[in-house]
């Protein structure tokens, strides 16, 4: 009866002997896998981990927000971002539990900012190669456009706009080749720009002035008057003054043949037909001389008056008050000459033809009351 009792304490009814000695060594391994991940957890996470070398890329990146920064801001900022997000994943990944580090992870987000730091470099060098390269193409032609409006503002009818946009398309040039000096290709461009809108402006006036003497209608009415001159000329024996406005020159023919050119001067909008009193242009047309002066009657040396207006300038005159180009208050004006004082090679004086005084004492030996005065706007011999 007592063995019995003991069996069933030593041998509990339906326990399996090996079933109980599996459990315990399940439990155990359980218990060991914890203390396992507490002593990782415990012990320094990446102690054994290698971190990539990452300064040469921060460096780099770096080098191009400060590139970035002044032309491309957006640009700086994007890759000052992924610098920051790449320092996070760098932190994060140094400190994690094995378990949940990410292989590649860090080498991926610096490999970002590599990349765009790389990119964008290049794009703004490349930008700055098409800078310069457009820079030093303006440059040429616009140094060249600038020599061509300083010519042709010493035209008779150049005025005050003109001058104007000539000074400030010298100062543009000016400014331009220092920016490019300091590497600012672009903005060094836009002054090239600027300045070939002014030489425009002074080309299109030059232009404006010259137009008419491609007039086909006024070349044969200047035509016209040259030949009827040189003509009675050659009748009388006499001598006859030409004077050719475009090419800046006074003529004098004796018995049709010519004698001596002289380089002239003309009013300060000479190349303009004259219209009133002070316009400034010297009229066309034909005339004859009136006074002689010398001594005390004139400040210019000597000096020839001629009979302006004749009867077609004032017939042209009354036609334009009466069609409203000419002022109301405007007077048709007078007191146009040929005198010395000239010599400068400019268009200076208020319509008049100016020569030198050795000119005006050869003009002399020919001239007298009566002599035929011609002044056209350009002829052809």
């Amino acid at each position: 009866m007592l063995t019995s009792k003991l069996t069933i304490l030593t041998k509990p009814a339906g326990v399996n002997p090996r079933r109980l000695f599996l459990s315990a060594l399940g439990a155990l391994g359980a218990s060991l896998a914890v203390l396992l991940v507490v002593a990782t957890a415990l012990s320094p996470a990446c102690a054994d981990r290698r971190e990539p070398d990452v300064d040469g890329v921060r460096q780099a990146a770096r080098r191009a927000v400060r590139l970035l920064r002044p032309t491309a801001p957006n640009q700086a900022k994007y890759i000052e971002r992924l610098v920051a997000d790449a320092e996070m994943v760098t932190v994060v990944e140094r400190y994690a539990p094995r378990w949940r580090a990410t292989p590649g992870r860090v080498e991926g987000a610096w490999l970002r900012v590599a990349v765009a730091s790389g990119d964008a470099v290049r794009a703004v060098r490349r930008q700055r190669g098409q800078a310069r390269n457009r820079y030093l193409g303006l440059l040429s032609s616009t140094r060249e456009e600038l020599l061509r409006a300083r010519a042709e503002m010493r035209e008779a009818g150049m005025g005050r706009r003109e001058a104007a946009a000539m000074a400030r398309a010298t100062t543009s040039v000016k400014v331009a080749e220092k920016l490019a000096a300091a590497g600012e290709w672009a903005r060094a461009s836009e002054k090239l720009e600027v300045a070939r809108k002014m030489t425009d402006v002074v080309h299109k006036s030059w232009a404006g002035l010259h137009a008419r003497f491609s007039d086909p209608r006024l070349r044969r009415e200047w035509q016209r008057d040259a030949d009827a001159t040189i003509a009675a000329s050659r009748a009388s024996g006499g001598a006859a003054v030409i004077v050719d406005k475009l090419r800046r020159r006074l003529h004098v023919y004796v018995a049709g043949e010519r004698v001596a050119s002289f380089p002239a001067e003309l009013g300060a909008n000479g190349l303009q037909r004259k219209q009133h009193s002070g316009d400034a242009a010297t009229p066309e047309g034909r005339y004859r001389v009136e006074q002689v002066k010398v001594g005390r009657q004139t400040k210019y040396y000597k000096a020839l008056l001629v009979n302006y207006p004749n009867d077609e300038d004032q017939q042209r005159f009354w036609l334009g008050k009466k069609r409203g180009t000419i002022p109301a208050r405007a007077s048709i004006g007078g007191l146009i000459e040929i005198h010395g004082n000239g010599g400068d090679g400019r268009d200076w004086t208020d319509g008049c033809v100016a020569l030198t005084d050795q000119d005006m004492d050869r003009l002399f030996t020919w001239t007298r009351v009566g002599t035929p005065v011609t002044i056209v706007g350009t002829y052809e011999r």
